[in-house]
C-alpha cells in the first residue's frame, strides 16, 4: 500500500467527516443538476404547449432550487477538497 496515504482507521474524526461530505456530494451534485436540467425541460415544453400562468410555477421554482443546490453542491466539494481536507491533514491539495 502507499506509504503517503493514511489507512481509513487513523484518520481523524474531522477528516472522516469531511471525506463523507465530500464523497456525499461527489454523486449529489451530479443529481441536482440533472433534476436541475429536467425541471427547466418540464417548464419550457409545458410554456410551449401554451398552457397558463399558473400551472407552471411550481417547474420554475423547482428549477432554482435544483440549480442553487447544484451550484452548492460544486462549490462545497471544490473547497473541501482544495481547503478543507490539506489544512486537516497537512498534505498538499488533490
Amino acid at each position: 500500500m502507499d506509504d503517503t496515504r493514511l489507512r481509513r482507521d487513523k484518520w481523524s474524526p474531522q477528516e472522516a467527516r469531511a471525506r463523507g461530505t465530500m464523497g456525499i456530494w461527489r454523486w449529489a451534485r451530479w443529481v441536482a443538476l440533472v433534476l436541475a436540467v429536467s425541471w427547466a425541460v418540464n417548464w419550457v415544453v409545458n410554456l410551449a404547449r401554451g398552457e397558463g400562468g399558473r400551472d407552471l410555477w411550481w417547474p420554475l421554482v423547482s428549477t432554482v432550487i435544483w440549480a442553487g443546490m447544484t451550484a452548492y453542491g460544486f462549490r462545497t466539494y471544490r473547497r473541501i477538497r482544495t481547503t478543507t481536507l490539506p489544512a486537516i491533514t497537512n498534505r498538499p491539495s488533490a
